[in-house]
C-alpha cells in the first residue's frame, strides 16, 4: 500500500509533492481551478482548469494575461511531471471540474472535489467520481438536516410562484448569482411558456456558455419598459436596484440551498425561497465517501468539524482541513 499523497494547508490547500495549489484565493505559480466563481479564481502563472472555466475566466477578466492555461479534456489522462491528472465533471455549475491525481511512481491517488453535487442538475454535466486513497471534499451542507427535495418538486414550486405572481398583476423576480444559478433558473423555466428577462451580468455569462446549455425559454436582456408579463432573473445584489423599483409591484424569490433554514425568507428579505442548490446535501456527502472509498478524508468549507466527527464514528480517518471558508454566494 503506497504512502498517501501529502496534503498541507499553509494558507490554502496545497500539495507539496506536486507543487500544486487547489483553488487558492491568491495568485500562485501553479494551481488547479475547479470552477469560475469569484471565490475560487485568482491570477496564476499556470492554471489547470476545464475549457469552459477558462472561457468564463476570460469573460470575467480573472485570468492572468501572461499566464498559461492547460485545459485537458474531461476524464482523459494528462501526464505532467510524474503525475497523471484527470479532470472529472463536478456537477456544481457549468464547466466545474474535480481533480483526480495519480502519483506514477507508486500509484497513490487523490481526489479533490471542489464544489460539487451528485444530483443531476439542469445546466451542468453530471458529477463523475473515481476511487482514491485521499479525498478532499467540500461540506457546505454537512449537517444531517440538509436534505434537498427532488428537483421536479422545486421546479414545480417555482412555476407556481411565477404563474401566481403574474396572475396577481405583479412581476416575479427570481434571484440567483450570475454564473451557475442563473443558468439553472433559465433552464428551470423552460416549458412554462413565460418569457424571461435577465440582468446584464447574467446575459454576459449565459452568452459565454450558451452552446453548452440545453433548451431555454424565450429570454432577453432586462428592459424595464417591457418587463410586465415577464419573469425576471437577477443576481441578489441587484434586487433593490432602481430599475426594479420603477416596475411597481414585484415579488421576489431566492434560489438557494439555505432555503431549508426556517429563517431563510426573513434573512433574505424575500417573498419566497426555493431550495435549489449547486452543492451536495448531507446524504450525497455520505454517498461520496462510499463511492470513493478513501483511506483518508480532508474536509473543507461549511460544517467540517461536525461532518468529520460523523465520519470518524463510522470508522473513517476524517479531519477538517484548516479553516477554509468560501464566500457565501447563496448556494
Amino acid at each position: 500500500m503506497p504512502p498517501l499523497i501529502e496534503v498541507t494547508h499553509p494558507k490554502g490547500i496545497y500539495l507539496p509533492e506536486a507543487d500544486l495549489w487547489l483553488d487558492p484565493h491568491f495568485g500562485v505559480k501553479r494551481a488547479f481551478v475547479s470552477h469560475a466563481h469569484s471565490d475560487h479564481v485568482a491570477r496564476h502563472d499556470l492554471t489547470f482548469c476545464s475549457e469552459i472555466t477558462h472561457q468564463l475566466m476570460v469573460a470575467r477578466k480573472t485570468a492572468k494575461k501572461s499566464g498559461t492555461v492547460v485545459s485537458p479534456e474531461l476524464r482523459e489522462v494528462f501526464e505532467w511531471e510524474g503525475w497523471e491528472l484527470r479532470l472529472l465533471p463536478a456537477g456544481h455549475i457549468i464547466g466545474s471540474a474535480m481533480l483526480h491525481l495519480t502519483r506514477k511512481t507508486d500509484g497513490a491517488t487523490l481526489l479533490y472535489t471542489g464544489d460539487y453535487k451528485l444530483r443531476q442538475g439542469l445546466s451542468a454535466e453530471r458529477c463523475g467520481l473515481m476511487q482514491a486513497d485521499t479525498l478532499i471534499m467540500e461540506t457546505t451542507f454537512g449537517l444531517p438536516k440538509y436534505r434537498f427535495p427532488p428537483l421536479r418538486e422545486v421546479r414545480a414550486a417555482m412555476h407556481e410562484f411565477v404563474e401566481q405572481t403574474l396572475v396577481a398583476g405583479a412581476v416575479p423576480v427570481l434571484l440567483g448569482y450570475s454564473l451557475g444559478k442563473a443558468q439553472e433558473l433559465l433552464r428551470a423555466l423552460h416549458g412554462l411558456g413565460v418569457p424571461v428577462m435577465v440582468h446584464p451580468s447574467i446575459a454576459q455569462m449565459t452568452e459565454v456558455v450558451l452552446p453548452h446549455l440545453g433548451e431555454l425559454p424565450e429570454w432577453r436582456l432586462f428592459d424595464a419598459a417591457r418587463a410586465q408579463g415577464h419573469a425576471l432573473i437577477f443576481p441578489p445584489n441587484a434586487a433593490r436596484s432602481p430599475e426594479l423599483r420603477r416596475l411597481g409591484r414585484c415579488r421576489f424569490a431566492m434560489a438557494s440551498g439555505w432555503a431549508l433554514d426556517p429563517s431563510a425568507k426573513f434573512r433574505y428579505g424575500v417573498d419566497e425561497v426555493f431550495p435549489l442548490s449547486d452543492h451536495a446535501d448531507h446524504p450525497e456527502l455520505l454517498e461520496t465517501v462510499q463511492i470513493v472509498q478513501p483511506r483518508r478524508i480532508y474536509l473543507v468549507h461549511g460544517s467540517t468539524r461536525e461532518f468529520a466527527a460523523e465520519l470518524r464514528s463510522l470508522g473513517h480517518d476524517a479531519r477538517a482541513l484548516g479553516a477554509v471558508d468560501q464566500l457565501e454566494l447563496l448556494f
